[in-house]
Parts: structure tokens; sequence; C-alpha cells
């Protein structure tokens, strides 16, 4: 049997000295190496132990690097196959090499043998090379065919087809089935399989005791359509994809909106959408599907790996590390991707072409090209509720509109004689402001003025003041309206929307003289014109002035308020000497409070007031200003009151509209695919950013037979248009690789191991099918039944192979030992999740909503690098934390310390198969935290509730913890052991059984 302890150092002692002793062939007949021994090191060795740096140090290309040896030495002793280390590692029972793709064939390992026997002879100057075959005949890509049933000789073991295929290699290898598990166990392993949690007495009691011949049938088919199967399939998908509610790397901050992705995982599995639009939608969703919110939210597929927040935010752009951080972030999508819908390690062709596979590293940048234009983050969605009420909004907002223009009509129908003299006096001086030359200095601005701090709603008050050194007289004060270079063009940027102009003599402003107040009302935006202020017909004298916002400018999601330059005229410009204070600012980079005085606006140098021609643009300005002003007054006194109050109603309904627009579209957000220009892919030499080749279309793999692999016709088309080609590519049904995929990563998922146990990966590195013949009949299977998983799911758990007893034979382990051909069922350990949700389920504590942001078991303390505190009790004893496991929010920097000790996956990485070890770390977990003592208090309770007896209250506690009544010996000792110890104790015995934690 493979021993665990030794094995590593076996895989180091045993391949880190392969072949190492031997020397070249010294005259002896070399035709048993060159025709037996060297096909099998070059198919099955040299990809890994060869090159500048072989694995375990030892390369087998050349006689040279056989001599030098490996890390522990020499593993052929020449003449003696019993004393060489390398034919142990080959031909034991299981063998532990190749660590990949299966045993050797006994033929293969009778040629090693024979090899070192006659000597280990190396022919002079022969260099093997690591083969890569031409994708046909590999298994994973020849054409999917149903198989036809295999005839066996126990016809009436046989349930289902699946039991055939299984039944065949058993007889071939001279084993027999094991005979069906009895109810309770059956039930007790149905209900952890689908759901992932134990049955209830009453479920187990009621099976038992059914009578019907289609009992178990009916379970399954009850199983299957519990919401509680989404969930417990859910948590093997998010494993796959690497789902997490933060970042990862080093500064792990939240994703508050991931979890839509998850619930849609569940839903999708609950209603068991066919597996194509399935795979479609968490592609393309939102491209293929636009009308469908489900659309956006599958695409949190691509989305939900590990985001470098230093690399795409911090760092800066045109940078190599800023390359290289967006490089990883498309592999990581690409890997993603591929491993999960095709189990290929496609990511292995980054650098070079794939050493095991047929993976030009050309099909791995034509995949980087179809996720160039894709980022991550969180991106607005209407679910089904929301768009119905998004729809009634925008349908009264049209009326509103309609109303508002109306009204408006009627208000400009005010045409008084005074009104028509004000507007040819405004039409006169525009025209003469225009005819006036521009400005002589047009030397650039350094500077963008200044800009307050960013608010997140409009009525926040933010002021900046000056500080003229002395008290002055101010005949004029100009406010010059910001209009950043280093944006898109918008004159006006940030001018507030309601403001006061005051004057003081303290910078406190205890008594300060408002000399412009325009806070009753929304001001209109002045674009480019500046807005003046003269104080009155004689100079006010003042030596601090101050522009207090009332109401921000809305830049997108926020608010600020911004200046591109403040003038006091006093004579001369005094605000260029004066001191700038706020009540807060942006400093850095075109911003300050020092630019708001520093005699540029945002575009160029102020006139000097000294030109004769800046005077006269002053006071036209001014002119211009008042006059509108008045004209505006005019027109305002003339309008009818009730027009008047339609529309500022009419305004104030619309405005809040709009509040209410925003409000669904904060609340309903996802973190998903958000899509942009995509970026030129080159194929890059040896994987580095610095060393760009040839520019590559989109594409996927081209080693996959009747399928076109050229997406280039989409590459003008929008970064969508290349995610739904490949989309399209993965679900189409004769890509072979989807169908057995998936069907293997079921039959892993009801047995603990695939019939290919490297689900990820189908290439040459990794293992062969157990059964391949059964793997392509469950994809057809999947395929021609409305590619429906649950079906899939009840022909596997129907089977006699499934409902086998999981009881050791000897003999047959001998041969078998671990159980590849499925003579009996396999006893598996409950994974982590499984164990919290059945103790939360026996405890009674078990809250069942389903959906919705997760549950955060940590204190969480946001801060440069965030902080996620597990060991918080008020956090970890909260009320909402005993929810199912998998509506918990996942950290990926900080594990949680009881699941992690129980091998719950690492969301940094796909996790396509589970640690299941056995540790003393899980007993202490299982015995000691925090987590199983309040729950075995919990459980005590709910006994307590239940009887007074304590006989009646330890059978009811084994009842519900391992689903059958105890045996008179152990109920005697566990009433003795609660009376001494207390009943939360004897629970928390019953947690820790092997028959709890293991399911037969």
């Amino acid at each position: 049997m493979r021993n665990g302890m030794i094995m590593g150092y076996r895989v180091v002692a045993l391949l880190g000295a392969i072949l190492a002793g031997p020397v070249a062939a010294n005259g002896a007949d070399d035709r048993l190496f060159r025709e037996q021994v060297a096909p099998v090191l070059e198919a099955r060795c040299v990809g890994c132990h060869s090159g500048p740096s072989p694995k375990a140090k030892l390369s087998l290309a050349t006689a040279k690097g056989l001599e030098a040896g490996g890390e522990s030495g020499a593993a052929v002793v020449p003449g003696r196959p019993e004393e060489s280390l390398l034919l142990d590692s080959i031909a034991g029972e299981p063998p532990e090499m190749p660590k990949t793709g299966g045993p050797l064939e006994p033929t293969q390992v009778a040629s090693v043998r024979a090899w070192i026997a006659q000597g280990a002879h190396w022919p002079d100057g022969l260099t093997l090379q690591a083969k890569r075959p031409e994708a046909g005949p590999w298994w994973a890509v020849r054409p999917l065919a149903r198989p036809k049933i295999p005839e066996v000789v126990r016809r009436d073991w046989s349930r289902t087809p699946i039991d055939a295929f299984i039944l065949r290699r058993l007889e071939e290898k001279g084993l027999v089935p094991s005979p069906e598990a009895d109810r309770r166990t059956l039930i007790r392993r149905l209900t952890f399989d689908l759901h992932g949690l134990p049955p209830t007495p009453q479920e187990v009691d009621s099976f038992v005791g059914d009578p019907r011949p289609d009992a178990y049938e009916r379970l399954v088919d009850r199983l299957l359509a519990s919401p509680r199967y989404g969930e417990r399939w859910g948590r093997h998908w998010l494993d796959v994809v690497h789902y997490g509610d933060t970042h990862g790397y080093d500064k792990d901050k939240r994703r508050d909106h991931a979890w839509p992705y998850r619930d849609y995982v569940i839903q999708s599995l609950n209603v068991d959408l066919p597996y194509s639009r399935f795979i479609q939608e968490q592609i393309a969703g939102d491209v293929l599907w636009p009308a469908d919110p489900r659309g956006v939210i599958a695409t949190g597929f691509v989305a939900a790996g590990p985001w470098d927040f230093v690399g795409h935010v911090e760092l800066r752009e045109g940078t190599v590390d800023k390359e290289k951080a967006r490089l990883n972030d498309r592999d990581d999508m690409l890997a993603s991707t591929m491993s999960t819908f095709q189990s290929l390690t496609v990511h292995c062709a980054r650098c070079h072409d794939h050493k095991f596979d047929p993976i030009p590293q050309k099909d791995y940048y034509r995949l980087q090209a179809v996720f160039a234009g894709v980022e991550r983050g969180d991106r607005p969605f209407l679910g089904r509720d929301s768009a119905a009420k998004r729809a009634a909004l925008d349908e009264r907002k049209v009326e509103l509109t309609a109303r508002l223009a109306g009204l408006k009509a009627k208000a400009d129908a005010a045409t008084s004689p005074e009104l028509v003299r004000l507007g040819d006096e405004l039409g006169t001086l525009r025209r003469q402001l225009a005819a006036l030359p521009g400005p002589t200095a047009a030397i650039p601005s350094p500077s963008n003025g200044y800009h307050s701090g960013i608010a997140p709603a409009p009525d926040v008050v933010k002021w900046v003041q000056v500080d003229l050194g002395r008290p002055v007289p101010i005949a004029e004060v100009r406010l010059i309206p910001a209009r950043p270079t280093d944006f898109a063009d918008t004159p006006g940027f940030g001018f507030p929307v309601r403001f006061r102009v005051e004057l003081a003599d303290d910078e406190t402003f205890a008594r300060p003289v408002v000399i412009a107040d325009q806070s009753m009302a929304d001001f209109a935006n002045p674009g480019l014109a500046p807005y003046i202020v003269r104080p009155g017909p004689a100079p006010a004298s003042a030596r601090f002035l101050r522009i207090t916002a009332s109401r921000l400018w809305k830049r997108s999601d926020d608010y600020v308020f911004a200046l591109g330059e403040l003038e006091v005229i006093s004579g001369g410009r005094l605000a260029a000497v004066a001191a700038v204070t706020a009540l807060d600012s942006i400093e850095g980079g075109r911003w300050g409070r020092a630019r708001l005085v520093d005699g540029f606006d945002s575009r160029s140098r102020l006139d000097e007031l000294a030109d004769p021609v800046a005077r006269e643009r002053l006071e036209l300005q001014y002119q211009v200003q008042e006059t509108q002003r008045r004209y505006e007054a005019l027109k305002e006194s003339e309008v009818d009151t009730g027009i008047r109050d339609g529309i500022d109603r009419t305004v104030a309904d619309l405005s809040s509209l709009d509040g209410q627009v925003k409000t669904i579209l904060a609340a309903d957000r996802v973190y998903a695919v958000v899509a942009r220009d995509p970026r030129t892919i080159h194929l890059l030499n040896r994987g580095d950013v610095e060393q760009p080749g040839e520019v590559l279309s989109p594409g996927a793999l081209s080693c996959l037979p009747g399928l076109d692999s050229d997406f280039s016709s989409t590459a003008t088309k929008g970064e969508g248009a290349r995610r739904a080609a490949l989309a399209e590519w993965i679900g189409n049904p004769r890509n072979v690789l989807t169908w057995r995929s998936i069907a293997n990563r079921l039959w892993h998922g009801h047995f603990g191991r695939g019939l290919v146990d490297t689900p990820n990966d189908f290439g040459r590195n990794g293992s062969t099918p157990s059964h391949p013949e059964l793997l392509d009949w469950l994809a057809v299977e999947l395929l021609e039944n409305g590619q429906s998983l649950k079906g899939l799911h009840r022909s596997i758990v129907r089977s006699a192979t499934y409902r086998q007893s999981s009881r050791h034979e000897p003999n047959a382990a001998a041969q078998d030992a671990d159980n590849r051909w499925l003579w009996r069922m396999n006893r598996t350990k409950l994974d982590a999740e499984s164990i919290r949700d059945g103790v939360l389920a026996v405890s009674g504590t078990l809250d069942s909503k389903m959906g919705g942001p997760g549950f955060e078991p940590f204190r969480f303390k946001d801060d440069h690098s965030p902080i996620y505190d597990h060991g918080d009790p008020d956090r970890t004893d909260s009320p909402e934390t005993r929810r199912r496991t998998i509506y918990r929010f996942i950290v990926r920097s900080v594990p949680h310390p009881f699941l992690e000790s129980l091998d719950c996956a690492d969301p940094n990485i796909n996790t396509p198969v589970r640690a299941a070890t056995i540790s003393p770390l899980q007993a202490l977990a299982l015995l000691n935290d925090r987590f199983m003592i309040q729950q075995s208090r919990a459980f005590a309770q709910r006994l307590e509730a239940l009887s007074d007896d304590p006989a009646l209250r330890i059978d009811e506690a084994y009842h519900l913890t391992l689903g059958r009544p105890p045996r008179s010996d152990e109920r005697a000792v566990l009433v003795a052991f609660a009376e001494k110890h207390g009943l939360a104790n004897a629970c928390r015995l019953l947690f820790n059984t092997n028959e709890f934690v293991f399911v037969d």
C-alpha cells in the first residue's frame, strides 16, 4: 500500500536518482533500451526530468545527466533489479511513479526490469526528447459516441447501464461487488451527498419503514428537488472556480458585491439549467442574453479569482510591473475557464509550447486575446423585481419631462417690452465681448486650481478662504471656473450648485458680510464664464474672503467643490499673494490650495489688469452677468405663479425619481466582468512582457477536431464578441472535452474520486480514466438527455455501484487496495462545510435562509490593508453566523481557522479535489473550538427540552447525530458520562465520533 509518511522521501529518492548509476553502453546490445525502455522514458519521464532545472535535480535526457544522479544518489544498481529503487517505485502496489498519467503497463515494467538486469546500458550519444504526440490518439479528444453496454456474467446485480461497465472490469480482475448497504446507511449517504446535511430522525425512520419497491428512487427524487441540493453542489462548483469575497494578494480588500454570483450558481443548479447554457452564461451571459439580468451576474465566474489591487490600482501606467499585473490577471481568467470547462492545463503554454499536450504557445495567447478587454469590478444590474420598478420609474419620468417642457414653453411666452429690451441688451453685450481680441498671455497653466475633498452626497458644506494680510478695500471678486486639462473637457468643473461669498476681518467668520448669496436656489453652471461679485457702489473693506459651497457639483457617483482661480481686485490683483486655507482639499498633481491664487486658470495665465483690453473684457463680463441676472428675475416675475409652482414641483419630482433610480442601481450591483476596449495581445517570448512578438487575434485550442478555433472575425466587433465566441465554442456539443469534464466532476463528487482522478487535467500529464467507456457513456447520457445535471446525478446514485456497502474485504483489498475498480463504496470523510452545517442542524440552530450577502464570522477593520479577525467572540457568537457555510463571507488572506483545519478549500487557487487529511489538529478543533462548545450546549438544550429521562435524551442524541439508536452498552456508557460531566460534554463526544465525521 502507498505509505504517505515515506512517499515524499521516495518521490525524491526514487525519481531523484532514477538511472543515475549506469554508464554509457560498453558495446553490449542496446536494442532493448532503444526499442522498449527509451520510449517509456520519453513518454512518461523526460518531460519533467530534463532541461536546466529537472525535477529532483535529475536529467533523463542524456547519459551524462544519468551519471550525475539526483538528490539522493543512484536509483539503479546495474545488474540488480531487486535492489533498484526505480523498479520498486514503478512496480509497487499501487506504484508511486509516474506521479501522473496512471501506472505503467506490466510489459513496460518488465522491460525496465530486464534492462537493469542486463546492466542498464545507455547507448553512446543518445539524447532523449519528451514526446508530444498528436492530439488525435489521445483519449480525451477522441470523438464522443455512446459505447455499447458490456456483457457481464452477473446480470442480476446491475440496476443501471453504469453497473455493467463497472462489473465488466471487476470480472476481468477476478473481483466481485459488495452487497447493498442497509437503508439507514443509504439515506445518510445520499442526504449528505446531495444536501451536505444529515437526515432527520423522521426522514430516516420514514425511509427505513417504506415498503414500496421504489422507495429509494422516491428518496433520490425528493433530495434532488430540494433547494438544499443547489447549496451542496454549488459549493463543489465554487471550489473549482476559486470563488472568494475579497481580492487576495497584499491588500486583501473586500468584494461586497461578489455574492450574487454565488447565488446564481445555487439557483442555476436548483432549476437544472442545461449545462451548455450554464457554461455560456458564465463566460458571456451579458452579451448573449443582454435582456436577462442573470447574464451579468453569471460573468462573476470570469471575475471570481484573486485580483492584485496594488498592481492594477496603485502601479503607474506604462510600467513593466503594470503589464505583468495585467498579464497575470488574464492568465487567471484563461486558466480558470479552460481548467473548469475543458480540464486542460492550457496555462502551462504561457512561456513555451506545452511540454505534454498538443497546445502551442500561440493558442495560449489567442485565448489571452479573448480576455483582452475584460477587467473585474462592480457592475450595476437589475434583478427582476428591480427591473420592474425601474421600468415604472422611467415611464413616470417620461410623463414628467413632457409636463415640464410644456410648463417651460408657457413660461417662455412672457414677452413684456422691458423683457424684450433686456434680451436685446444682453445680445449686444455678448457680441461686444466676443469681438474683443483674446488674451495675449497665452502661457499654459501648470495647475487646475483648488479641489475639495470628495463627498458622497451633494448637500455637504465645503469652504475655501483667502487671507489678504490686512483689511483692504475690495472692488471686485472673480470666481473663475475650473476646466481641468487631465480630464475630459468639462468647463465649470466643480463649480458649486449653491454657495455664498463672504467678507470678514477675523478668520473664523463670526460676523461675516455676505456680498453674494446663491444658496437659496440652484445656480446654473457658468461653464467658461467667470462669476463676478462687486460688493456695492463703494469698495468693501475686509482682510478675509470666503466662498462657502452648500450644495456640491456632481462628478459621477460623488460630489466636489472646485475653482480654477480666485481673483480679488483692489486697484490691482490681490489674491495672487494671499494665503489660502480650506475645510479640506486634494493636494498633489495639478490641484492644491495654493493653486487657487497662482495667477492661472486651468488653461492659461490670466490677463494682466494693466491691459486696457483686459479691463474692457472684465467690465463687459460683469455687465453680461448683471444683465442676465435682471433678465432672469424679470422673466421669473412675469410668469404666472401657478406655472412657476408647477415647474418647481415637476423639477422636484424628477429629482426624486432620479434618486430612486440611483437607489435601485446602488442596491443591485455585482462583482463581474467590466468590458473595455481590448488591449493588443502579443505572443511573448518566454512569457516576458518585455519581449513581445507577433500580434495575435482571439481564438481557442487548435487541437480539437471538428471545431473552428479561429475567432479573428470578432476582433473588430467589440470586447463581448470575443467572449461570446469562446462561450459558444466551449458549449458546442462537438466539444468532447466539455462533456467528459463535467461527467467526471459529477462522478468525483459522488465517489470521492473521478473516473479520471485529475479532474482539472485530462492531458498526458494527468491520469487516464479507470473506466473510459463509462466516462463516455456518462458524457453522451448528459448530452442526449437535455444536458440535465440532475438527470446524471439520478443515474449515478440509482446504480448498484453507488449503493454498495463500504465494508472492508481483505482478499479484494489485497488486489485493489485503493478501490480503483469500485468493488465497494468508498468511505469518505465529511468536508468542512458538511461538518459545520451538520453540527448546526443537529443542535437545532441552523438558519436555512438562502441567498444575499454573506455572514461575517470575523471582526472587520477597514484599513490600508484590511483586518479580518476570526477570533472576535462578538462575531463568532452572532446569530447570523448560524447560516449554512456556503453563505459565509470568504476571506482569501485570512482563512477561517476551524474550517481550514478541516481541509476547507483555499479560495486563492482552483480546487478540483479537496484534501482529505486526518490530523491531531482536526481532533483538537472538533473537541475544543469555540463553535463546537457552543453547539454542544445548544444540542444539550434541545435534548433537555425533549425529555427529562437521561436514557431517552441519549437515544435521541444518537438518532440526531448518527441516524440510528444506540446499542445498550453505548447508552449505558453515555448516560453515565452525561451524569458525571454534563449532557453538553456528552454531545461533544458524539460530534467527535468517526461515525459522525465519516460517511459509509
